[in-house]
């Protein structure tokens, strides 16, 4: 975990470790929009690009509604 924000743990999204030996470049094996993931106490996530996305879409969940 890199940072607890608000009830959420935040941390680098390492789900795509394994496809890292599939591909050459770094670009193909992950999606740069979910680089980050925030894991709520209940369970919910949250993907973004940066630490800094992630902590606007944790206190404005309005402007990212889905």
């Amino acid at each position: 975990m890199i940072e607890n924000y608000k009830g959420w743990d935040i941390n680098l999204n390492w789900d795509y470790k394994d496809n890292l030996e599939r591909f050459t470049t770094k670009s193909n094996f992950f999606n740069q929009n979910e680089k980050w993931i925030g894991v709520h106490l209940n369970g919910q996530k949250i993907y973004g690009s940066s630490l800094k996305e992630i902590r606007h879409i944790i206190d404005y969940p309005s402007l990212h509604a889905e």
